[in-house]
C-alpha cells in the first residue's frame, strides 16, 4: 500500500480533489478511507457507492455527508451490511429508515429502529 495515498485518504482536511483522485484507485483499502473521509466530495461518494467491494459501499452508507439520493440506493443495497449501515446513517431520509425498519434481515430493522427516529 502507499503511505502517501493512505495518509491522505485518511486526512480529514485533504483537499476534496485529491479525495476525488483517490476514489479511483485500485486498492480497494484506500477508496474505504476515502469513503469514510467526511470531506470526500459528493459526486465521489455517489461514485464509492457503485463500488464492487461490499466494504467500500458499507464505508459510504456509514458516510453521514453521502447524498441523501445515495443513501437511498445503498438503502436497497444486496448486501444487509451495507444495508445496516445505511440505517444508522443519520442523513437517511426518515422514510428510508422507515422502509429499512422492514428489512428481511434482524440487524438491518434493529439498527433502523434503534436510531429513535422510529
Amino acid at each position: 500500500m502507499d503511505k502517501s495515498k493512505w495518509k491522505t485518504a485518511n486526512d480529514t482536511h485533504a483537499s476534496p480533489e485529491d479525495l476525488a483522485a483517490l476514489a479511483n484507485d485500485h486498492d480497494w483499502m484506500i477508496r474505504i478511507a476515502v469513503a469514510r473521509n467526511n470531506n470526500t466530495p459528493p459526486e465521489a461518494l455517489r461514485k464509492l457507492a457503485q463500488d464492487m467491494e461490499t466494504s467500500v459501499r458499507k464505508h459510504v452508507a456509514g458516510n453521514p455527508f453521502a447524498p441523501v439520493d445515495t443513501l437511498d440506493e445503498l438503502a436497497k443495497d444486496r448486501d444487509f451490511m451495507v444495508r445496516g449501515d445505511a440505517s444508522r446513517n443519520p442523513s437517511m431520509r426518515l422514510e428510508t429508515v422507515e422502509m429499512l425498519a422492514e428489512d428481511p434481515n434482524y440487524t438491518v430493522r434493529k439498527n433502523a429502529i434503534e436510531t429513535g427516529r422510529i
